[in-house]
C-alpha cells in the first residue's frame, strides 16, 4: 500500500496546514499544465489522491488505522521469521560429550563390521526419530501459538466493540479476561508486548490528530493491560476526558497528578480552567487560581527577591502561570472586584502584550475605579500595539 505521508514528504504527525503546504508545493512542480514530462501527470494524480485522503479527517483516521494494521502484520511476520531462524540454527551437538574410543582386539572382522552397521543403523534411527519428534513438537507449538494469537485478536476486537458501543467498564473488565487467559503461556508474551506498544503509539497519533475518542480507548487499553501508571499518559487521558465532555473524570485524574507533584502549576491551571469553563463553578476555580498565584509569587520572590516586579521576564514565564493570571483576573472582573482584577491584568498585558481582551478589561477596571488617567494610559499602550479595544463606554483622552 502506498504511503501517502511519504508521497507528500511528511511525517505521520503532520498538521492540516503542513499537509496543505506540501501539496501546494508538489502540485506546482508536477501539475501537467506546468510540467510537460510524461510522468508528471501520473505523479500529480498520486499526489492529489494522497492529499484528498490526508486532508479529510475521517479518511485520514481510517487510513492511519489501515497503515498501523499493515505495520502490525509486518511485525508479526518478522517475529515468526526470527523464531524460525532460531530453530533452524540450533546446535545439535550442544549436549554432546566426547568420549575417546576404547581399543579392543578384533577377533572376527566380518562380525565387527556387522556390529558397526547395526550400531550405525540404530543411531541413525534414533536421530531420525528425535528429528521427527522435535519437528512435530515445533509444528504443534507454532500452530498453538497462531491459534492463541488469533483468539487474542478476536478478543481484542470484542473489547473494542464493547467500548465503542458505550460499555466502557465492560470493555475494561474484558481486558482483564484477555490478560488472564494468556498468563500461563510465555510464547505469546512477545506478541502481547508488540501489540501493546502498537496500541500506545496509535493512541499518541490519535491524540496528536485530536481524535480524542480513539486516543482515550488506546490509553485505557494500554494502562489496563500493562497496569501502567505513567503520569504523562494519565495527563493525556485527562485531556481526552475534558474534550469528550467528561470534566469530572478529567479533574479527578489531574488532582491526583497534582498531589503527586506532577507539573503542579500546570495541573492547577488546567483544573481551574475546567471548573471555570466546563463546570461553571467560579468559586472553586478561584480557589485553585489563588493557590496558583500564591505559589507563583513565592517562586518569583525566591528567585528574584523583593525586586521581582522589575526582574521577572515574560519570555521565561511558563504559559501555565500566564493562564492562571488571566483566568483569575477575568473571574474577579466578572465579579466586579475591579481593584484586584486590575492588579492581575497589569501582569497579563506584561506577559502577553498582544492579548486584546486584557486591555479591554483593564481599561474598564480603571474606568470603574474612577481612574481616567490610568484608563487612558492603557488605551494609548493598546493603540501602540495596533489594538482597538471594544469599550461599552465613551473614553476621551487628550
Amino acid at each position: 500500500m502506498e504511503n501517502y505521508y511519504q508521497i507528500l514528504g511528511l511525517s505521520e504527525m503532520a498538521t492540516l496546514s503542513e499537509i496543505k503546504s506540501a501539496y501546494k508545493k508538489l502540485a506546482k512542480a508536477y501539475h501537467p499544465d506546468i510540467n510537460s514530462s510524461p510522468a508528471a501527470e501520473e505523479k500529480f494524480k498520486i499526489i492529489s489522491t494522497a492529499y484528498a485522503v490526508l486532508s479529510n479527517r475521517d479518511l485520514r483516521q481510517k487510513y492511519d488505522l489501515k497503515l498501523a494494521q499493515i505495520r502490525l502484520n509486518a511485525k508479526r511476520a518478522s517475529i515468526r521469521a526470527h523464531e524460525n531462524r532460531q530453530r533452524a540454527y540450533k546446535n545439535p551437538y550442544q549436549n554432546y560429550t566426547y568420549r575417546p574410543p576404547v581399543y579392543r582386539p578384533v577377533k572376527d572382522a566380518s562380525l565387527e563390521r556387522k556390529g558397526t552397521y547395526y550400531a550405525l543403523g540404530i543411531v541413525a534411527s534414533i536421530a531420525i526419530l528425535v528429528y521427527i519428534t522435535v519437528s512435530l513438537n515445533d509444528f504443534f507449538q507454532e500452530r498453538k501459538l497462531q491459534k492463541m494469537i488469533s483468539q487474542f485478536d478476536e478478543k481484542v476486537k470484542y473489547a473494542d466493540s464493547l467500548y465503542y458501543s458505550g460499555k466502557v467498564q465492560a470493555a475494561l473488565n474484558f481486558i482483564d479476561d484477555i490478560k488472564s487467559s494468556n498468563s500461563e503461556y510465555n510464547a505469546i508474551k512477545r506478541y502481547e508486548i508488540d501489540y501493546l506498544n502498537f496500541r500506545r503509539d496509535q493512541a499518541d497519533i490519535d491524540y496528536k490528530n485530536k481524535a480524542f475518542q480513539d486516543a482515550l480507548w488506546g490509553y485505557l487499553f494500554f494502562m489496563e493491560y500493562s497496569q501502567s501508571q505513567n503520569p504523562d499518559m494519565q495527563y493525556r487521558l485527562a485531556v481526552c476526558y475534558r474534550n469528550l465532555n467528561e470534566p469530572n473524570k478529567a479533574v479527578f485524574i489531574l488532582s491526583r497528578l497534582m498531589n503527586n507533584n506532577y507539573k503542579r502549576m500546570r495541573m492547577i491551571s488546567l483544573i481551574g480552567e475546567i471548573y471555570k469553563d466546563e463546570l461553571n463553578d467560579n468559586e472553586v476555580a478561584m480557589q485553585y487560581y489563588q493557590m496558583g498565584l500564591s505559589n507563583i509569587l513565592n517562586e518569583f520572590k525566591s528567585i528574584y527577591g523583593n525586586a521581582y516586579r522589575l526582574l521577572v521576564s515574560a519570555e521565561r514565564t511558563p504559559e501555565s502561570y500566564k493562564s492562571i493570571y488571566f483566568n483569575a483576573a477575568e473571574i474577579l472582573y466578572e465579579q466586579g472586584d475591579y481593584r484586584q482584577a486590575s492588579k492581575l491584568l497589569e501582569w497579563v498585558i506584561f506577559f502577553k502584550p498582544e492579548k486584546k481582551i486584557a486591555y479591554q478589561y483593564l481599561i474598564e477596571c480603571y474606568y470603574q475605579l474612577d481612574n481616567k488617567k490610568e484608563a487612558c494610559n492603557i488605551l494609548k499602550k493598546a493603540e501602540k500595539m495596533d489594538i482597538r479595544p471594544q469599550l461599552n463606554f465613551e473614553l476621551s483622552c487628550n
